[in-house]
């Protein structure tokens, strides 16, 4: 990995990145979604990514300004492993049609669960107060995401329905 730059800054970039395409991502599976709260929910994962990937450019911003010392290459490495669970299908032969509202709360769980991972090692390696105090904001943030992701599912599938019909069939049966 020699000649190139290993500092936060240049990983949360990375991670900016990668949020703009779980933007991409979002609205595609809210275009093929099945049901429409799944599309609401596909919807609202856009948003929230779309914040995010704002909050991550000035977060590296900070920190590229603070000018920290290189990190050495296993931290580095280990942040981009973290970052990698976190990218989104760009591929169309990876892309799956969420049939059920509860398919598209495990994805943002899941998505949520990655993410608040990745942000508080970010945190503890931050040098800059503002990028410190930007990350604790994005933690809660998902956090709060999370927990309402997780509470509206449980609302939604009580029983861990499969498929979540209007008229009250849990999924057991026709779909």
């Amino acid at each position: 990995m020699t000649g190139k730059c290993l500092n936060l800054s240049t990983v949360v970039e990375l991670a900016a990145a990668n949020s703009e395409k779980g933007v991409q991502y979002y609205r595609k599976m809210k275009e093929m979604a099945e049901d429409t709260v799944a599309g609401e929910i596909f919807h609202r994962l856009a948003e929230e990514e779309d914040e995010e990937r704002r909050a991550l450019h000035k977060v590296a911003k900070a920190e590229a300004e603070k000018a920290q010392i290189n990190m050495d290459e296993q931290t580095y490495c280990y942040l981009c492993a973290l970052g990698d669970e976190l990218n989104f299908p760009h591929d169309e032969t990876r892309l799956f049609k969420a049939v059920s509202p509860r398919e598209a709360f495990e994805i943002g769980i899941e998505a949520k669960k990655d993410g608040i991972l990745l942000y508080h090692e970010f945190m503890k390696r931050c040098v800059s107060d503002e990028a410190k105090n930007i990350l604790s904001h994005l933690i809660e943030s998902e956090q709060r995401h999370l927990l309402e992701l997780r509470d509206y599912m449980y609302e939604i599938c009580p029983t861990g329905c499969k498929y979540y019909h209007k008229n009250g069939n849990n999924g057991e049966g026709n779909k």
